[in-house]
């Protein structure tokens, strides 16, 4: 081999690949985002996409096999100038993509019309769709590891093994690279479309790479005359007595088949880690970049394993053993409740670090995917040698090879959540395919032995016999934690637990718990606490105030919208409101499946008249609808979830203005207690810019705040109040929530939004380009109570100078109300003032509220220009 095929094989081939591989992952990260934006994040649209994309990278492997051949003259030199405008074309096209999203936005109102109410039509739709937008740049992407690795193998097809090795190891590692960059730096520091621009960059600077290596002296790759003796020795590696035509079927379908079972395992391991890793965008990330890196790291190490001829042997005894391996995983599933309560100790820990969880999460990623990824890195180049004698070429072999495990991955992508889970669970299915990975493992292996067919049977029958007793597939919904996927509060006993319901379902796994001792029930979605309702005073007063409130702000309201229907007490309140339509927007239907459980808070609202569910994204639902509300209430998951930015950004507001009535309300739920401050003054922030009258509104809880904002001027009004009060069904829900004179009313009001414009200072407005809830710390480090304390302070001080805006209130009455309003604020403040020790804390802790409540006035008047700080020990204001 030359100086330069050596360049070429051991650096210039790699690195061309690893950037290559580097920007396709980058592209797929940002589309699927992008995409999102338009179809809605179901399980359905998000699938369609994710086909779409794998999809196109089938079809381009294998349609340059048809063409690799024109790639060739005599002197077989243009082999190099195919891959170039692979590269070329690849990022012309995603230089021009945001203009074909616009195109795709402007066409999608005449799909739903188109669809009518069928949603497997739209989601068909929705998959053609995603194909025609990405399959320019996709089919082009699939060609490139084909058209590189046949460029330099051609003529010396003996070396498929090792070169496919490199070549695929470099090109997924790039993707770890791009994973990693996209997830952790790019978009969070740059926004999506700059990381475009950037993966673009990428392609140009492969095209850079290849022109610096042509114009170096030496003769190009696949200059070589081919060796006479290469055909011979691949006919001599098949054995002369197998059935050959039946195991090479099997060999393509073993290839195919360990495609499924690889999404199949990334769909599955995923579903299981979001329990003790969470579903933050750097938990998905975490889980993606290291089932990558274990797949790139096994196909690097491929020829070292098994040297540079490896047969069907090693193919079959690989696929064998990952399936058995695998199968020996699955009772350590039964301790993903305790593996989850550790986390959580961990990432509660007064001495945690964000690098400290970061690193906790890799290490519970890797403990269950890393040696099953390897062996899925092992497998690819080894498949390419094994079926190189099917194919007439090197380019067809790497380009069959690709498309053929690639309509694996497809298949995968569709049955697990479609098909597998519902049937069989995350166990079972996870099960299914190992044992039917080893069985035709088995039966490959008994035709390539000449077994009979009663010892392949009886073989696989022990096997799987061992398998089904070492590591049965049921479900067990009666303990929580044994053989189900659930998470308990850390400061709750076990023995306190109580399952109602479990549900593996395809969007997410669904629990109900109960604390027999305190009677609380709560749903969890993926391990994550959504909603408690009990029956003690204020433990759910905020759900049924994100109903109450805005239905009383708004002097008539006649239809609402409920966007997450949670345990429906939201919309149970909404709907008791007379004459009023209620909508209701939740993404999984199995959260609608569990109502039941929570018809004694949400008074069976899914049975009542003027209630209509949509089962639907609900900013694809914002985006898209042809309704107009008086009243639009949410109360989404936590905000520095992965993809809950949707419900935050400017742009969501926006559409949901535009669906508002003259007079509507908007309201927003604002967590304190799972953001961070800086986070908080986002929220806020972006919510003021689109309603320019915006009001922070407050329950029984101080950790929750409620976001209240109209295009027009907001108050509350005694009559309107008064009307509730003599509604005998919503006086009932007053009296839960303590709300029991017009003073508890107004005293839920805590400040205006343009009272915070200190506290906020220059803090940027949420946008889809640069989602930055889902880079919030809070999602590797808690936040502190007293940074809670703190948002809630600055959120609460205003009310000291500011009385809440009231309408009808008699002449007469005006004083009182105001001097009874202001104690309650004094009672308010006095809490925090105690607590960090604050300006009037003697006087407050002797209950004398007024004299406090001047000491504190006198403070805030020196400071006025000051947000108020808290460092969990005293009380400051920041220079």
């Amino acid at each position: 081999m030359s100086l330069k095929n050596k360049w070429f094989t051991y650096l210039i081939g790699p690195v061309c690949m690893f950037l290559s591989g580097m920007a396709s992952l980058i592209y797929e990260i940002i589309w699927i985002k992008q995409l999102t934006l338009v179809f809605g994040g179901t399980i359905y649209a998000i699938s369609a996409v994710l086909c779409a994309f794998m999809a196109g990278l089938g079809l381009g492997a294998w349609g340059i096999t048809k063409i690799a051949d024109l790639g060739r003259s005599e002197k077989h030199k243009p082999g190099i100038f195919l891959y170039i405008f692979l590269e070329l074309g690849i990022g012309i096209y995603c230089l021009l993509f945001p203009f074909g999203l616009k195109l795709l936005n402007w066409s999608y109102p005449y799909v739903l019309a188109i669809s009518g109410n069928s949603s497997f039509v739209l989601h068909l739709v929705e998959f053609f769709l995603s194909t025609g937008l990405m399959l320019p740049a996709t089919f082009l992407m699939g060609a490139t590891l084909p058209a590189l690795g046949s460029w330099v193998i051609e003529t010396q097809r003996s070396s498929i093994f090792s070169q496919v090795s490199i070549l695929y190891g470099a090109n997924t590692l790039g993707a770890v690279s791009g994973c990693l960059f996209a997830q952790f730096i790019g978009i969070k520091l740059l926004g999506i479309q700059a990381v475009n621009l950037i993966a673009v960059g990428l392609n140009f600077l492969v095209i850079a790479v290849c022109f610096l290596y042509i114009r170096s002296p030496g003769e190009l790759p696949g200059s070589l005359k081919p060796n006479a003796n290469e055909g011979r020795k691949l006919k001599e590696e098949k054995p002369s007595k197998d059935p050959l035509k039946l195991l090479e079927i099997l060999l393509v379908l073993l290839v195919c088949f360990s495609g499924l079972v690889s999404l199949s395992s990334e769909i599955l391991w995923t579903r299981i880690l979001v329990f003790p890793l969470g579903s933050t965008l750097y938990s998905f990330a975490l889980i993606l970049a290291i089932f990558l890196l274990g797949i790139a790291l096994g196909s690097v190490s491929a020829t070292k394993i098994f040297g540079p001829q490896p047969g069907i042997s090693q193919l079959l005894a690989l696929q064998l053993g990952v399936g058995i391996l695998c199968l020996l995983i699955l009772p350590g599933f039964d301790f993903i409740t305790e593996w989850t309560s550790k986390a959580d100790e961990l990432f509660y820990a007064l001495d945690n670090s964000a690098g400290r969880t970061l690193w906790n999460r890799s290490l519970f990623a890797l403990a269950l995917m890393f040696f099953p990824t390897f062996v899925f890195g092992l497998s690819f180049p080894l498949a390419n040698q094994v079926i190189s004698r099917l194919f007439k070429s090197a380019g067809d072999t790497l380009g069959n090879g690709y498309a053929i495990n690639t309509l694996g991955a497809v298949l995968g992508t569709v049955a697990t959540p479609f098909v597998f889970i519902p049937l069989f669970g995350i166990r079972g299915s996870l099960f299914l395919i190992y044992s039917l990975l080893i069985a035709l493992s088995l039966v490959g292996w008994g035709l390539h032995k000449n077994w009979r067919i009663q010892k392949t049977i009886m073989v696989g029958g022990v096997l799987l016999f061992s398998a089904f007793t070492w590591a049965s597939p049921t479900v067990n919904t009666d303990i929580p934690g044994k053989r189900n996927f659930i998470r308990a509060e850390i400061d709750a006993s076990p023995d306190q637990i109580r399952l109602l319901d479990y549900d593996e379902g395809e969007f997410a796994t669904l629990s109900v718990l109960e604390n027999e001792k305190t009677g609380a029930r709560t749903l969890y979605v993926d391990g994550f606490s959504t909603a408690t309702v009990t029956q003690s005073f204020g433990g759910s007063s905020y759900m049924q105030a994100m109903g109450f409130l805005p239905m009383v702000l708004h002097p008539n309201p006649k239809r609402a919208l409920v966007i997450c229907f949670g345990t429906g007490q939201t919309m149970g309140t909404v709907a008791r409101f007379p004459g009023v339509e209620a909508h209701g927007v939740e993404i999984d239907s199995g959260v609608l499946d569990l109502a039941h459980w929570f018809s004694e808070w949400n008074k069976d609202v899914l049975n009542k008249n003027n209630v209509r569910m949509f089962v639907q994204d609900g900013r694809n639902f914002i985006q898209w609808t042809e309704n107009q509300y008086d009243v639009i209430t949410l109360e989404p998951m936590s905000p520095v979830q992965a993809g809950v930015n949707n419900l935050y950004s400017l742009e969501f507001y926006e559409q949901a203005a535009n669906k508002l009535n003259p007079g509507g309300i908007m309201m927003q739920w604002l967590p304190l207690h799972l953001v961070s401050p800086q986070d908080a003054k986002w929220i806020l922030q972006t919510f003021k810019k689109v309603f320019p009258h915006t009001q922070i509104w407050n329950s029984f809880l101080t950790r929750i705040v409620l976001l209240v904002g109209s295009k027009e001027e907001i108050s509350l009004n005694v009559n309107q109040v008064k009307k509730v009060m003599e509604n005998p069904e919503l006086k009932s829900i007053a009296d839960e929530m303590g709300l029991h004179s017009f003073l508890d009313y107004a005293d839920m009001y805590l400040s205006d939004a343009s009272q915070a414009e200190q506290w906020l200072g220059n803090s940027l407005a949420l946008r889809d380009n640069r989602p930055l809830l889902e880079y919030s710390s809070t999602a590797l480090l808690p936040p502190l109570k007293w940074q809670t304390d703190e948002s809630f302070l600055n959120l609460l001080l205003p009310r000291v100078f500011h009385s809440t805006p009231v309408k009808g209130l008699d002449p007469s009455q005006t004083v009182p109300f105001k001097q009874a309003l202001m104690l309650r604020t004094a009672q308010r403040v006095a809490v925090f003032s105690q607590r960090y020790q604050g300006p009037g804390a003697e006087q407050f802790a002797e209950k004398n509220y007024r004299a406090g409540l001047e000491m504190l006035r006198q403070s805030l008047q020196l400071n006025r220009n000051r947000p108020v700080a808290l460092d969990g020990l005293k009380w400051k204001h920041l220079p």
